[in-house]
Parts: structure tokens; sequence; C-alpha cells
């Protein structure tokens, strides 16, 4: 009776640890590595053609983010962007911190989350060179299609200025953005311990 008494106490301590020690895709401790694609029309003095047409653009992201306490995570990110309007083309590299919030807990089957961050910017174009910042804010969703493997879903609105490398003219421009892709949710699962009381 004893023997059976003690293996129910250290089953009952052995689920306890295990069900605390759990974690999930925006527990504390988890990483969220992703990767997106956008189509983008740019409008603002700086991507407006002398013509009127906004330019578009097409920009390629990635970002890892982890979670320094439970829903609220720190990261950083890179983007290229390759743009044209009619009157010129354009390459483009960023990259900076951002921090964010994620809404969910265990049990939820998506993750809305808002961001903000800043992104330092390198842009080439046919006719001149420009460096500046751009600061962002972002909302969207992750939805899990499996444990370890999710889709993200952005909007964003970035405010980008840019100052040209060989005078002082300062130029800006409005970006909103959609972009859609997959994300690798870094996380340990610890399952509890299975296994009965002897009889």
């Amino acid at each position: 009776m004893i023997n059976k008494a003690l293996i129910l106490i250290f089953y009952f301590l052995g689920l306890c640890i295990s069900v605390s020690a759990q974690t999930y895709a925006i527990d504390r401790n988890a990483k969220i590595i992703s990767g997106s694609g956008s189509y983008l029309s740019q409008g603002g003095d700086l991507f407006v053609s002398p013509g009127g047409n906004n330019a578009k653009i097409i920009n390629l992201a990635a970002n890892i983010n982890y979670f320094t306490s439970r829903n609220f995570f720190i990261g950083g990110g890179v983007e290229f962007s390759k743009g044209s309007t009619k009157d010129y083309k354009s390459n483009s590299i960023g990259f900076g911190p951002q921090i964010g919030y994620v809404l969910g807990n265990a049990q939820s089957i998506a993750y809305p989350f808002l961001d903000i961050g800043i992104r330092r910017y390198k842009t080439s174009l046919d006719y001149d060179n420009a460096s500046g910042s751009d600061i962002f804010f972002g909302f969207g969703m992750i939805i899990p299609v499996k444990s370890h493997i999710g889709l993200v879903l952005e909007g964003g609105y970035h405010t980008l200025n840019l100052k040209d490398d060989y005078n002082d003219n300062s130029i800006s421009g409005n970006i909103f953005s959609l972009s859609a892709g997959f994300a690798g949710l870094l996380f340990h699962n610890v399952t509890p311990p299975r296994f009965s009381p002897s009889q």
C-alpha cells in the first residue's frame, strides 16, 4: 500500500513538473524564424516617377524573433527589394531590430500579432545612391499548419526616409505592404510521462 502511494505521489509530481515545463509556439524562450514575400505599390516623393506613376516593388524578407517572456518577442530582420517605374530601377537592402506582441496561448489555433521596428536602408538607383531608415508598424497572423510550421500573413505601414549619398537632399516615401510566407516555430514541447501505477 505504501509503495503504491509513493508511486502515485511521484507520478503526479512528474506530471506537474512536465506541465510546468511545457512550452508552445509563443511561450517564453520559443523562437520563430520566418521568410515572406510581397508585391508593393509605393507612393510619396521617393517613389513616384515624374510621370506620376507609383513604384512597383518586389520584396523578400527574413526575420528571427525570440520570446523573452510569454507572448512578447524581440528580434531582427533583413529585407531585399527590387523596384521599378517607367523612369528608373532600384535595388535596396535593409536590416534592423523589431519588437512585438502575439495574442494567444497553448490552445490557440492562430496567433494574431502586432510589431514595430526600424530598418537601416541602402538603396541604389540607375542614376544615384541613397541611405536612410524605415520605421514600420505591422499586424498579422501566424497560422500553424503543423506543430512546428506556420503560415504567416502580415500587413504593414512604413515611413521611409532616405538621403542622397552625394548631397544633402532628403526624400521620403510611404509604403503599404501585404506579405505572405512561412515560419519555423521553434519550441520544445515536453509531454507528460506515460505510465500507470503498479496494480
